[in-house]
């Protein structure tokens, strides 16, 4: 059983970008009806989702959402001992979009920065690296940047995928505190051999891309997809998602010893309504403690987390005090991620868009 307790770092400070364009489900053009898209919406749970314009990328949102949460905590950029970008949807394949972000962002030279290509489970891993690092008082403050353009690499006529997935990257300021008393938690898993229930086969060194992979197919009824189009296998992820989160959080709860009763707050990837809702109910957490942002942004993987804690938590957060926390990320991978922390006097920048 992988776990982790980190000491001394605290977060700091949120902020959030999403596109200032926005496509609801009700008038997609891949529905014949509003019957159709209301099934899905009452399935799901997400009406809505924010969606980039072309030429636009998780970078771009990203040096959005740093530059705001910098001016509100007033952090110069020279103060950033570390920046981590988890990201999937990466400017290049080469290099890492963090020396790009070094750059846009005007960090120092000797910053620490890396990319962490994690999905759905990305933020609570790339807590927990960037954490461990800090742990040891040598890097100070650093910026954990969540963020995906998801729209971009999902087929715009692919039925199953495209009411379902949002653009949005998020940055969580996170800094070494020495009398921080209370320590961050963390539970890991992965089965790879899920590895194609939420992937793109063609794009990469297995797969490279080739003429064919560029020819858009109809695969099934409604859906059409070309080979570097983002495939999303719905009854492999759901099989997956009702059974290892709760798992997960469940051994976190247990291995930890903590009192249920006491969180005041437990975060969920905002996957899907109706997966979310089982994940709650399965560790008897009352439905006012989960927050929900998924019916206006959709699913945005890495950043959903984060995103959730901006838009539906900034009073609660920002407040005088500590909040008790869980939350589990899971998905492509297949891998999950559990954590718990607490939060309190965070400094919550208000949404931008972009």
């Amino acid at each position: 059983m992988s776990q982790l307790t980190i000491n001394h770092v605290r977060i700091a400070g949120m902020s959030a970008c999403v596109p200032a364009t926005v496509e609801d489900n009700r008038t997609l053009p891949i529905y014949h009806d509003e019957n159709d898209a209301l099934k899905v919406i009452a399935s799901t749970g997400i009406e809505r989702h924010h969606k980039v314009e072309p030429g636009t990328t998780a970078s771009d949102l990203s040096v959005k959402a740093v530059e705001r949460l910098l001016a509100d905590m007033g952090w110069n950029p020279e103060d950033v001992d570390c920046l981590a970008y988890v990201c999937t949807s990466r400017d290049y394949i080469a290099p890492q979009t963090a020396c790009i972000l070094q750059d846009r962002l005007h960090l120092r030279h000797d910053c620490c920065v890396f990319d962490l290509p994690f999905g759905c489970s990305g933020w609570v891993y790339g807590m927990s690296i960037v954490g461990s690092l800090m742990s040891h008082g040598t890097l100070k403050k650093a910026i954990l940047i969540a963020a995906e353009t998801n729209t971009q690499n999902r087929n715009p006529r692919d039925t199953a995928v495209r009411p379902l997935f949002g653009d949005a990257a998020t940055a969580t300021a996170l800094e070494y505190d020495p009398e921080r008393s209370h320590p961050m938690h963390f539970m890991y898993g992965v089965d790879g051999s899920g590895f194609d229930a939420v992937w793109a086969p063609y794009g990469g060194m297995r797969k490279p891309v080739t003429p064919e992979a560029l020819e858009e197919k109809e695969v099934s009824p409604g859906v059409y997809r070309r080979g570097v189009d983002m495939i999303v296998n719905g009854m492999d992820v759901f099989g997956f998602a009702i059974k290892q989160p709760p798992r997960s959080l469940k051994e976190l709860i247990a291995t930890f010893n903590i009192d249920v009763e006491t969180v005041d707050l437990l975060f969920l990837h905002q996957a899907n309504k109706f997966i979310d809702e089982k994940i709650r109910k399965a560790i008897k957490i009352p439905p006012e403690k989960t927050p929900y942002c998924l019916e206006e942004y959709g699913n945005v993987t890495s950043a959903s987390i984060p995103l959730t804690m901006v838009t539906r938590c900034q009073e609660k957060l920002s407040a005088t005090g500590q909040r008790h926390c869980i939350a589990c990320g899971f998905g492509v991978g297949l891998a999950w991620a559990s954590m718990e922390f607490y939060a309190g006097d965070v400094k919550i920048s208000d949404l931008v868009t972009y």
